[in-house]
C-alpha cells in the first residue's frame, strides 16, 4: 500500500509524525510492502533544516522517504547544504503530489 503523507503547515508535525508511525506499524504487522512518502512544502520547509527542532532521521528510520519541494525551499532561502541528511529534494512539491497520485499512491493530509 503506497501513500503520500503532505505536510505544509508545521503546526500538524506532531499529528504527521503520530500518522506515519501508524502506518509504518500497521504496514508492518499485517506484513503488506508498501512506499511511505513525506512531502513537506509550504512554511513546513523550515523544519527541514539540520537546526530545526523536528528530527526527520526518526521518520527516515521508520522506513519512510522524505522530499522537500525546491520552490518552498527557494522562496525561505533554504539551500540544499542547510537540509537534514537524507532528504530527497523534489523540484515541485504540487506536481510530486499529483504524480505520486496519478501512480496510484494514496494520500494523506493530516
Amino acid at each position: 500500500m503506497n501513500t503520500i503523507f503532505h505536510i505544509d503547515d508545521p503546526r500538524q508535525w506532531p499529528t504527521v509524525r503520530s500518522n506515519l508511525q501508524h502506518m509504518s506499524d500497521w504496514l508492518h504487522h499485517q506484513k503488506m510492502s508498501g512506499q511511505i512518502i513525506l512531502l513537506i512544502n509550504g512554511e513546513a520547509v523550515s523544519q527541514a533544516v539540520k537546526n530545526a527542532t523536528i528530527d526527520l532521521q526518526a521518520v527516515i528510520d521508520q522506513g519512510v522517504q522524505v522530499a522537500v519541494c525546491h520552490h518552498s525551499m527557494t522562496q525561505r532561502g533554504i539551500t540544499r547544504p542547510e537540509l537534514q541528511p537524507g532528504l530527497t529534494v523534489v523540484p515541485s512539491g504540487v506536481v510530486e503530489l499529483a504524480l505520486r497520485q496519478h501512480a496510484g499512491f494514496a494520500y494523506i493530509k493530516p
